[in-house]
């Protein structure tokens, strides 16, 4: 397929009435898309866009066309940006990187680099275009596209275009010649250019003329082009137009451009100039009359209509022109271009774009209302724009606002700012309280005292305190005087990898956050459309687990589990799903435990929840790594683990399972480094735990025998005040045989009757996974005579033929997630572990025609 360039936003692409096919430049951007980074840096006017999009136009490579502005500073609105424009042609890999966020943490950034190299169809080129790259100057977008074209994807060009040289540090790339810069004077008109250009302009011009414009222009192509449109109306005056071009672009502008328009267009174009989305639908709404519309068509030297995008694309000089004409626009035609831009924005889901439009046009009840259907842990970076235009705004319009009560405290509780929320809150109460009861203040109470309970509930493994249940008791009291139905949907209630956030061996600490939780359940899913609803029979099917008792543990897990699901709250259900599965394991029911898999793959059609692909790969990943095979194991959970500036739970959960594949890797020494440096799975008593196990069997295997015993009495301490048995035992024959080892030492303080006990019950979890393992080979046809399905034959031969994942989802009428889970099945009957990997060995068995 030609001509498959796919563009975000305005994207700043000048189509003069007659362009001038360059073959010279053709040649050079031929050449350079061969390397995976290009940069293109000139000033304005050069045809940087111009040249990149010719060229593409005639290409057949998949261009994902990223066009920048001041506000992809914000890295969240960057993000939205960028899968915005992929969603225009795969919208399945578009929801993943919308699911993965930002990729701040070396996680998120393992997680994009996977999903892209998934997403590439074999022998394809795909093109990335980061265009006006000299607006970035946020510093954590421009590591993202430093760290982005500084690991080379196969068969991936990046492509910066900017008017200052990108400095993008890619020294190894520029040492193995992998970098190819295209420079201002490559970009000139040359002589012979200038000549051919005018003669496609029907313009009369002797050599003498050219040579002069040549020289006056130094090739310049905007003051080229410029002098052109002034000869076309007035052949004779080329030594006037060269004059005028000299004195000032501006001015030629203005005088070539806009006051031959009307003033209605002219106001029009300067509304225009207030806004980046330039969509055919908003612009359409805003113009209010066809006429006006194929007016602005005619000035088709500055302004074109780009059909792949549906939306209009203005020339980077004339909206600098435009925009200094702003001051001539009444208040209310900038607020009325706000306000229509905003609601487009909101209305196609560019929430950052509508939430920015919204405060320039004032309306802060807007900006609220789309907030209260974020996630309940704002990225702290988002977090962080957001307390900017709370705290920026009018606060007497904020006050009157129910939502902003809850909201900025939530904000500064995502930013890490905990004391700083509490405080807030306790303010709001003391004066809320103090006032005449009415309903807004009433409501105003409540959410002060959701947040305070809220943030109270997060700091407990800290603080050793549970009274949140008390004050989400008195939230929801507040909240039967007044009810308040405009909280918004939280379907994703914040966990770490366990439902406890108990992090003390206290005695009876456990009974008591249980106790608390069970309290609080009912107020808080009362106020918050069931928020936080089943948490409470997960957080106490949990503790069975780990002491044990696996059959009571089913039961509320699985009750949990169908109470989650009945008021959408997928975290709660994702961990009763993980529970479940280990169940599953320990039972020795490889069925049970594929049957959480099929739930766990059916989610992933759910648009709605939006971590659903990234919990899916931490839960199939454990699975995977738990029946051996390591090969399936989600790229990204393969990497470095995630720093302390994390600040996501998710992400923790992820570590957690990163733990697990090390350990089976045998990287004993790099794990070891990783447990000694945690600071978030060890704040959680159930992780602090499974880190001290995984601690001694790291040190056994390195033949530490004193370290592994030391660590192992230290988990044993962990483990006494609540009976904790679980996590020893899922480790198997390896937990077998250091628990003989300490048995047999006789300085070893563990008692003799619990390593025996745990020894015995490891090394009978060990037999019942080799049953599920057998199980899993047995069902999926491992061996050298693998046999493959009709559909994985098919395909099969479709990967063979070059298709992608979404293009063979698309060519078999299947889902993404069947092609990709069919692909994993494929992978394991023939032990591939990679494309490459499973297509030579498919030829060598003559599966492939």
């Amino acid at each position: 397929m030609k001509n498959r360039i796919f563009h975000s936003g305005l994207v700043i692409a000048p189509e003069n009435r007659v362009y001038l096919e360059r073959p010279r430049i053709h040649k050079l951007m031929e050449d350079a898309v061969r390397s995976p980074l290009v940069t293109i840096s000139a000033g304005a006017g050069y045809g940087k866009t111009q040249a990149v999009y010719s060229f593409l136009q005639k290409n057949d490579a998949l261009t994902t066309w990223v066009q920048l502005s001041d506000r992809d500073n914000l890295p969240t609105r960057f993000w939205e940006n960028f899968t915005s424009v992929i969603a225009l042609y795969n919208p399945d890999y578009a929801a993943r990187l919308l699911d993965i966020g930002f990729p701040e943490t070396e996680d998120q950034f393992a997680v994009y680099l996977s999903l892209m190299e998934e997403e590439i169809a074999p022998g394809r080129r795909d093109i990335v275009v980061f265009d006006d790259f000299h607006l970035l100057e946020n510093k954590t977008v421009l590591h993202l596209i430093r760290k982005s074209v500084q690991v080379p994807v196969s068969k991936v060009t990046n492509i910066l275009i900017s008017r200052t040289e990108p400095d993008v540090r890619t020294y190894h790339l520029l040492s193995k010649g992998m970098i190819v810069s295209i420079s201002e004077e490559d970009l000139r008109f040359t002589e012979e250019e200038t000549a051919q250009y005018f003669q496609l302009l029907g313009i009369p011009a002797t050599a003498q003329s050219i040579s002069h414009i040549h020289g006056d222009t130094a090739g310049w192509p905007l003051a080229i082009n410029l002098v052109g449109l002034s000869l076309k109306k007035a052949p004779s005056q080329e030594q006037k137009a060269r004059t005028a071009m000299k004195l000032n672009v501006f001015k030629m502008i203005e005088d070539e451009v806009f006051l031959v328009i009307s003033e209605r267009l002219r106001r029009f174009l300067i509304r225009l100039s207030l806004i980046d989305h330039l969509s055919t639908d908003l612009v359409s709404a805003l113009a209010g009359s066809d006429a006006l519309i194929d007016e602005m068509r005619k000035i088709n030297a500055f302004i074109r209509y780009d059909v792949y995008r549906h939306a209009y694309l203005i020339h980077h000089l004339f909206l600098d022109y435009l925009r200094r004409k702003q001051d001539l626009l009444t208040a209310e035609e900038k607020h009325a271009t706000y306000l229509e831009a905003a609601d487009w924005c909101d209305k196609n889901d560019y929430k950052m774009d509508a939430i920015s439009y919204y405060e320039k046009a004032g309306e802060y009840e807007a900006i609220i209302r789309i907030v209260s259907g974020f996630p309940l842990q704002v990225p702290s970076g988002q977090a962080q724009f957001l307390l900017n235009i709370y705290d920026n705004g009018p606060e007497d319009v904020l006050e009157r606002i129910v939502l902003y009560h809850l909201q900025h405290a939530r904000l500064l509780t995502s930013t890490g700012r905990h004391m700083d929320a509490i405080e807030e809150c306790n303010r709001r109460i003391r004066k809320y309280a103090a006032l005449p009861a009415s309903d807004f203040n009433n409501q105003v109470l409540c959410g002060a005292y959701v947040a305070l309970g809220s943030t109270r509930h997060l700091m407990l493994p800290y603080t050793d305190q549970c009274d949140f249940d008390a004050l989400l008791e008195k939230a929801n009291y507040y909240h039967q005087l007044s009810p308040y139905t405009e909280y918004g949907s939280f379907n994703s209630t914040s966990m770490n990898a366990w439902a406890s956030k108990v992090g003390t061996t206290r005695s009876g600490a456990m009974e008591e956050y249980i106790e608390a939780l069970t309290r609080a359940v009912p107020h808080m899913a009362n106020i918050l459309n069931g928020c936080m609803y089943g948490l409470d029979d997960l957080a106490r099917g949990e503790l069975l687990f780990y002491q044990g008792n696996l059959d009571l543990a089913e039961k509320l897990i699985t009750q949990a589990m169908r109470k989650a699901e009945s008021r959408n709250q997928y975290e709660v259900r994702n961990r009763s799903l993980f529970y479940l599965l280990r169940i599953g394991a320990a039972q020795g029911s490889h069925q049970r435990m594929q049957q959480v898999i099929k739930e766990l793959e059916a989610q992933l059609e759910i648009r709605e929840y939006g971590f659903r692909f990234i919990t899916y790969d931490i839960l199939s990943s454990w699975y995977y790594i738990w029946l051996g095979e390591t090969q399936h194991t989600s790229k990204w959970l393969k990497g470095h683990f995630a720093g302390d500036s994390l600040g996501s739970e998710l992400a923790n959960f992820g570590n957690m399972v990163k733990t697990q594949y090390y350990y089976v890797k045998k990287r004993y020494r790099e794990l070891l480094v990783f447990i000694e440096s945690d600071q978030n799975l060890s704040v959680i008593l159930f992780g602090k735990l499974e880190m001290h196990i995984l601690k001694a069997l790291c040190q056994y295997q390195l033949k530490n025998r004193d370290a592994a015993l030391v660590a192992l009495k230290e988990a044993y301490d962990l483990a006494l005040s609540n009976k904790l048995t679980m996590p020893f035992i899922e480790m198997g024959k390896e937990m077998r045989t250091l628990t003989a080892a300490a048995a047999r030492d006789k300085t070893c303080p563990i008692p003799r009757q619990w390593l025996d006990t745990i020894g015995r019950k490891a090394g009978a979890y060990a037999q019942q996974m080799a049953v599920v393992v057998s199980e899993y080979q047995k069902a999926n046809n491992i061996g050298e005579d693998a046999h493959l399905s009709a559909k994985e034959l098919d395909i099969l031969g479709d990967l063979y033929h070059g298709l992608s994942r979404t293009q063979i989802a698309a060519a078999r009428s299947l889902s993404l997630n069947t092609v990709r889970m069919t692909l994993n099945t494929i992978y394991t009957k023939l032990g591939a572990d990679n494309v490459a990997d499973v297509i030579r060995i498919a030829l060598d068995r003559n599966l492939i025609q």
